[in-house]
């Protein structure tokens, strides 16, 4: 088990220097570095992205947006995090400018109740069965339901933390929120998501 640890915890160092070194190339204005960002972090970008708006595309105008910012705020990267976690940071702070834009200039409309679609396949396994397949679509279904019930801070805790998967200290590190308010925020956004479901089913 330690063994695996510090194999893991290498592999985590020798990821943070390449990060790091991308990250000064691209401050210096190399284009093939950041070309290189979006091959390492277009899908995390992309997914997070899609699971908070809850839009394929404005996700994708999303995606592009974080990538903009990304070379033109390279330099003031701190190094001494993880790369993933300023990119994190990048897209939620877009995504929540997105959601209370779309709040602010449609207040009356209920845009994200409209037909959820299912999840696009850039988000599916490669290899999934068609039952798998159904049990995804209706957990997403869900999600998006109770989505437009959350508030930005609500959604992208439980994106964060249920969906991505991420730690408490890395949300926090994404988002800047303490522990106890990411602990407030995620129980209310499951208590939305379990009221949904008991009316479903």
């Amino acid at each position: 088990m330690k063994q695996d640890r510090h194999i893991s915890d290498n592999a985590a160092d020798v990821q943070q220097i390449r990060d790091n070194v991308l990250a000064r190339s691209v401050a210096d204005g190399d284009e093939e570095a950041l070309r290189s960002v979006i091959r390492n972090y277009g899908d995390l970008v992309f997914r997070t992205a899609f699971k908070i708006v809850c839009d394929e595309s404005e996700a994708e105008d999303i995606a592009q947006e974080v990538f903009i910012r990304v070379w033109r705020k390279a330099a003031s990267y701190d190094g001494r995090r993880p790369f993933a976690t300023w990119i994190y940071r990048i897209t939620c702070n877009l995504c929540i400018d997105f959601i209370r834009k779309r709040r602010i200039t449609h207040p009356f409309s209920r845009l994200e109740l409209s037909d959820a679609g299912g999840l696009p396949d850039r988000l599916l396994p490669a290899e999934i069965s068609p039952e798998d397949r159904m049990v995804l679509q209706e957990t997403w279904s869900t999600f998006f339901a109770a989505a437009s019930r959350l508030t930005p801070k609500q959604r992208i805790t439980f994106v964060l933390k249920e969906l991505e998967g991420l730690g408490t200290d890395e949300v926090s590190a994404i988002t800047g929120m303490t522990p106890d308010r990411i602990k407030s925020n995620l129980y209310h956004a499951r208590k939305a998501i379990r009221e949904v479901m008991s009316r479903q089913f």
